[in-house]
C-alpha cells in the first residue's frame, strides 16, 4: 500500500483517463483530493478498515476511491500491482493515516494531479512504473490520454457523450 501511495499522481494516468475524471477528485467530496491515507476516512484516496485484533500498521486490504468508471480496469489494476511491487522492493513504509479532513491539511499533504495533463506529467517522470508496466504500454498510455485531452478541449460538449458511451 505504501508503494500505491507513493506512486499515486502516475497512478491516475490509468485509473483516471479522461479530463472529466479530474471534476469528481476535488476536495469535500469523498473522492480522494490529497496524497494520503486514512482508515475509513471517506476523504483519503487510498482508505483501509482495520478489523479487530490485526496489528496496527498492517493492512490486509485497501480501497483506491480515484479509480474512475470510464478507466480499464485492466491497466488501473497493472498500475497498482506495479506501484505496489516498487513499495515492497524498497521496504516502503506508510506514513500515519489521516484521520482528518484532509482539505483541512493544506499544505502538509500534496494535493494529488488535478487534471489528465497534470497526472500524465507524473507518469512521465516515474521510471519506476515505465520499467515495470513497460515502454511500450506507457507510451501507447500518454498517446492516447493526451488525445483525449486534445478532443475534449475542442468539443465541450463531449463529457455528454460519456453517459451514452460508458
Amino acid at each position: 500500500m505504501a508503494g500505491v501511495l507513493d506512486h499515486l499522481p502516475s497512478i491516475l494516468a490509468f485509473t483516471a483517463p479522461l479530463p472529466n475524471s479530474y471534476d469528481r477528485i476535488q476536495p469535500n467530496t469523498w473522492s480522494g483530493a490529497y496524497q494520503c491515507w486514512g482508515k475509513e476516512n471517506r476523504e483519503a484516496p487510498l482508505r483501509t478498515a482495520c478489523p479487530p485484533g490485526i496489528p496496527n500498521g498492517f493492512v490486509s486490504n485497501f480501497e483506491i476511491k480515484s479509480f474512475d468508471g470510464c478507466a480499464n480496469p485492466h491497466l488501473g489494476l497493472a498500475a497498482i500491482i506495479a506501484a505496489g511491487i516498487d513499495g515492497l522492493r524498497r521496504h516502503l513504509h506508510l506514513p500515519q493515516p489521516i484521520d482528518a479532513n484532509p482539505a483541512t491539511l493544506e499544505g502538509k499533504l500534496s494535493r494529488l494531479p488535478k487534471s489528465l495533463r497534470e497526472s500524465l506529467e507524473a507518469l512521465q517522470k516515474d521510471n519506476v512504473l515505465k520499467e515495470l508496466i513497460g515502454e511500450k504500454l506507457v507510451v501507447a498510455i500518454t498517446g492516447v490520454r493526451k488525445a483525449e485531452i486534445e478532443y475534449y478541449s475542442k468539443n465541450k460538449e463531449a463529457y455528454k457523450q460519456l453517459i451514452h458511451r460508458y
